[in-house]
């Protein structure tokens, strides 16, 4: 059970034994991006994000907001840049 949007996101529930709660994951054209978790309780998800560029034994893992609100700051800056 997914729910598969038009711009090519997919949101699938996921479950990794490494978290308490069910987790759901995060697709792009069937690839995995993101996981988003609410071990922290519903007012505390987090997301992780596993990148080739680090380390095998580091994932990117923090708040979902402190995450939104970098994306807008990055958005605002490259509106910003011209």
């Amino acid at each position: 059970m997914s729910d598969k949007c038009q711009n090519g996101f997919e949101i699938a529930p996921f479950s990794d034994l490494d978290y308490d709660q069910m987790t759901v994951e995060i697709r792009f054209q069937g690839n995995p991006v993101a996981q988003l978790s609410k071990d922290k309780g519903l007012g505390n998800f987090e997301i992780t994000i596993p990148s080739k560029f680090s380390p095998s034994d580091f994932n990117f893992n923090f708040p979902v907001d402190d995450f939104l609100d970098a994306v807008v700051s990055a958005k605002s800056l490259l509106t910003s840049l011209g």
